[in-house]
């Protein structure tokens, strides 16, 4: 197991994530990565979610330290849709996702200075028929904004979610039950941590 000195570091500034870690009964500092979250040529949802969360671990990481990276990835028929340039995009990523299912992707990683650990969640997620007039008063909530795939589930945004199949917590943004046990991979002693809360 990791010394009691070493402690975990959030490498994302999202509130979700934070949340989720803190319901897990982790304590945590947040240091949020600054990484180019382009897709490169040809990259899948998987690839592209775990080379992210890996990146994220890696630059936010400091000695003392064992640095969590999470990204997520909404993904149709192959297309990554990301967060929404402005209200037209978030419209149309609505009405590409209105009545079907898509993937949710979400890769997490974590470093330690030396070696890197990561795995990637994968759900699928059933829309209902959404309309433009629902996807532009959606828009103006706010919420859409910052989402990948224009969307919060934990939010309004789930009023469009017919079922979903997979981790509830990894569409969100962090897949607990992996987490937990990537955690424990890397040698961190996660009940160590919630006895002392």
């Amino acid at each position: 197991m990791v010394t009691c000195d070493i402690r975990l570091l959030l490498a994302s500034k999202s509130p979700r994530r934070s949340d989720l870690l803190t319901q897990m009964g982790l304590t945590f500092e947040i240091e949020p990565a600054d990484v180019d979250e382009t897709p490169r040529a040809g990259e899948n949802a998987v690839n592209y979610v775990r080379r992210l969360a890996q990146s994220k671990a890696q630059a936010s990481w400091r000695p003392g330290y064992l640095s969590l990276g999470a990204d997520t990835i909404v993904c149709i028929e192959d297309k990554l849709l990301g967060k929404p340039e402005n209200e037209a995009h978030c419209i149309d990523m609505l009405l590409q996702l209105s009545g079907r299912t898509h993937q949710v992707a979400t890769g997490i990683a974590l470093h330690n200075g030396e070696e890197t650990w990561s795995d990637v969640v994968t759900s699928d997620v059933l829309f209902r028929s959404v309309s433009r007039r629902e996807a532009k008063a959606y828009w103006m909530t706010g919420e859409p904004q910052d989402k990948a795939g224009s969307y919060a589930l934990q939010g309004f945004g789930g009023i469009f979610v017919e079922r979903i199949e997979g981790s509830y917590s990894s569409i969100i943004g962090l897949p607990m039950a992996e987490t937990e046990q990537l955690l424990i991979r890397a040698g961190f002693d996660t009940w160590s941590e919630r006895q002392r809360a």
